[in-house]
């Protein structure tokens, strides 16, 4: 089984206080994986840490070559008031798949909206992203993080002001997903009803 993604010995800090602390964990390509712990116990911390958006205090972080990431963040950390759209929010989870230089080609736009039918927001692909309702905005966020087709999918608390029926419907996307990508995910509601391995953090 390859592995994917490799943290050894990773300690994190805002400032002087630690928040992780000499953390070790592999992630195999097949994983699907699910944080565990206490409110300030480290799980956000670590997904940034995963998806390179936040920089270890001490210990190492490897990356297999090529590994395309798709990461959702947690909802209340994202400042909705820039002026996008919906498609362009889910279009912007493409930079990884297109080249440094030049703009989103025609297969880009078609991704997007395919991902935009996936997660069934077609109909607000126009809309203000800050005229969305919360469930609205969690499943743009979803399609965002789907659109580059990652190999390695992070999720924080995916299951934020989605309904009864929104939840349901995470539930058999993230089945499918599982089986085609490997899964890293925060989430409160427990394992999301579709199996796994448990990774407790404790501080």
């Amino acid at each position: 089984m390859s592995t994917l993604l490799s943290l050894r010995n990773v300690t994190a800090a805002y400032t002087d206080r630690i928040v992780l602390n000499a953390f070790s964990l592999d992630v195999h390509r097949g994983d699907c994986l699910h944080i565990t712990g206490e409110n300030g116990s480290g799980k956000t911390t670590l997904l940034r840490l995963m998806a390179g958006l936040l920089q270890p205090k001490s210990g190492t972080i490897w990356r297999a070559p090529g590994c395309v990431l798709g990461y959702l963040p947690q909802y209340r950390r994202i400042d909705r008031e820039f002026p996008l759209t919906v498609a362009e929010v889910v279009l912007s989870g493409l930079h990884e798949r297109k080249r440094l230089i030049g703009g989103f080609k025609t297969a880009h736009r078609e991704r997007a909206a395919e991902m935009m039918d996936l997660m069934q927001i077609a109909n607000l692909a126009r809309r203000p992203i800050n005229e969305l309702s919360g469930g609205q905005w969690q499943r743009t966020l979803l399609a965002r993080a789907l659109a580059c087709d990652p190999d390695l999918l992070l999720l924080d608390e995916p299951d934020t002001h989605l309904d009864n029926a929104g939840k349901h419907f995470l539930r058999e996307l993230l089945e499918r997903e599982a089986e085609r990508r490997t899964l890293v995910m925060v989430s409160h509601d427990t394992l999301l009803g579709i199996g796994g391995k448990v990774v407790g953090i404790r501080n």
